[in-house]
C-alpha cells in the first residue's frame, strides 16, 4: 500500500535544481575566463601615435609651428575634459600602456618617442617619429629596457637608433595626393 498522501515529487525537483546549478557553474566559469582574457588584453600596449601626430599636425597648421610642449597642444587642439598628466616638463604622456616623449626640434620639426610600458611591454614595439609639415620619418624596434629609457636622447642620430635596434620604416610623404609611403632618400641614411 501506498499510504495515500501527497505524491513524491521531491526527486524531480532535485534533478531540476541540479541542472540549474550545473548551468550556472558553466556560465560563471565561461564568464570568469572571458573577464580574465579582457583584463590581460588591457595590459597589452596599444599604440596611439596616430592621434598624437594628428594633433601635432593640426597645431602646426593653425599656428605655423609645432608646440613647445604637450600642454600647449592640449590647450589649443585636444581640449580634454580631464587634462592628462604631462609630467614636470610637460613633454611626456602615458596612454594605453605606451609612454610618449615629445621634443620640439625647431618650429617646423618635432620628434616623438613611443615606448611600450606595463607588465606586458615586451609585446609592444618602440617607435621613434620625426614629424615635419609634410613628411614623417619613422623607426621601429623592440621594447626598450628601463636602463635604455633612462639614457634616451630626445632626438638621437640614425646611428644611435640603429645601435638600439630600431630600423627605419618607409617615410610617409603627404606632399603627394593621399598619404603614400615612399622609400627613405639615400641622403638620410
Amino acid at each position: 500500500m501506498d499510504g495515500g498522501g501527497a505524491p513524491k515529487t521531491g526527486l524531480r525537483i532535485s534533478f531540476i535544481l541540479l541542472a540549474v546549478a550545473i548551468v550556472l557553474t558553466v556560465v560563471c566559469y565561461v564568464y570568469s575566463r572571458w573577464a580574465e582574457a579582457q583584463r590581460q588584453q588591457e595590459l597589452v600596449p596599444r599604440l596611439a601615435a596616430d592621434s598624437i601626430v594628428k594633433g601635432l599636425r593640426q597645431y602646426q597648421r593653425q599656428t605655423g609651428q609645432f608646440p613647445a610642449d604637450l600642454a600647449e597642444l592640449e590647450r589649443r587642439v585636444w581640449k580634454h575634459s580631464n587634462v592628462p598628466d604631462f609630467g614636470p616638463a610637460k613633454r611626456t604622456l602615458t596612454a594605453a600602456n605606451y609612454y610618449y616623449m615629445y621634443s620640439r626640434v625647431d618650429a617646423l620639426t618635432c620628434a616623438v618617442w613611443a615606448i611600450p610600458s606595463g607588465p606586458r611591454r615586451e609585446e609592444g614595439s618602440t617607435h621613434f617619429l620625426v614629424i615635419g609639415p609634410k613628411v614623417i620619418r619613422r623607426w621601429k624596434g623592440p621594447a626598450l629596457s628601463k636602463a635604455e629609457i633612462d639614457k634616451l636622447e630626445p632626438v638621437p642620430t640614425a646611428a644611435v637608433l640603429n645601435v638600439m635596434g630600431l630600423t627605419e620604416q618607409s617615410m610617409i610623404d603627404q606632399r603627394r595626393a593621399g598619404s603614400k609611403s615612399v622609400p627613405t632618400p639615400q641622403r638620410w641614411r
